[in-house]
């Protein structure tokens, strides 16, 4: 190598080294300035903080995060208790229903006894209106009163008439006025189809049969 490219080459080192130390003296002077504006910050931060500091102090409060475990602790705690108040209404409920179905069943019976003392009662108030003269009894005075023969059918009539509060029927005349012929104190006349109906003028009630015997007898 030549004295001439040896110089040439330190110069190229030099010139190097030059640029590379002013690169590096400019990213020290960067650096020095970012950390002069991150202590600038910092120290706003640290005044901030001291001054939230004493404010929470005279407010009397401690204040901080609530950390996650304790956050999910409560959110568990709040799940198991409303599930247990679930349960809870769940064992209420059929109890309610049960309750519910009890006074349903005793307003029922309830309402059937009033019914059937309604029913009682009015039985009674009919059986007490029924009272009175026996059915044999006012056919043969029906009967003793015409001067004609009759039908079951009009003497029914004329004693439904007569007595509007009485349980009287074809039928039921019918077969009271035949156990009267059977008592020899109505006589029965057949004319075709038909069936009549006269009392005897001299029959007497059956009642007073034997005491009209015994007195005979007395005699």
């Amino acid at each position: 190598m030549t004295v001439q490219e040896n110089t040439t080459l330190k110069a190229a080192y030099a010139g190097k080294v030059a640029a590379d130390l002013a690169e590096n003296t400019a990213e020290q002077d960067r650096i020095r300035a970012e950390i002069e504006t991150l202590q600038a910050q910092l120290a706003t931060l640290e005044t901030d903080h001291a001054l939230l500091e004493s404010m929470s102090a005279a407010l009397g409060e401690t204040t901080g995060a609530v950390p996650a475990p304790r956050r999910a602790a409560k959110k568990t705690a709040a799940v198991a208790k409303k599930a247990a108040v679930k349960k809870t209404a769940d064992a209420v409920a059929p109890k309610k229903a049960g309750a519910k179905k009890d006074a349903a069943n005793k307003t029922t019976m309830v309402a059937a006894k009033k019914t059937a003392a309604t029913m009682g009662g009015a039985k009674a108030a009919n059986t007490g209106a029924d009272k009175g003269p026996a059915l044999t009894e006012l056919i043969h005075a029906h009967l003793s009163s015409q001067s004609e023969p009759r039908t079951a059918r009009e003497i029914a009539k004329a004693l439904a008439d007569a007595n509007p509060g009485r349980n009287v029927n074809d039928s039921l005349v019918r077969t009271t006025t035949e156990r009267l012929v059977a008592r020899s104190r109505v006589d029965r006349i057949k004319q075709g189809s038909t069936v009549y109906y006269t009392a005897k003028a001299d029959a007497a009630p059956a009642a007073s049969e034997p005491a009209a015997t015994a007195t005979a007898a007395a005699s």
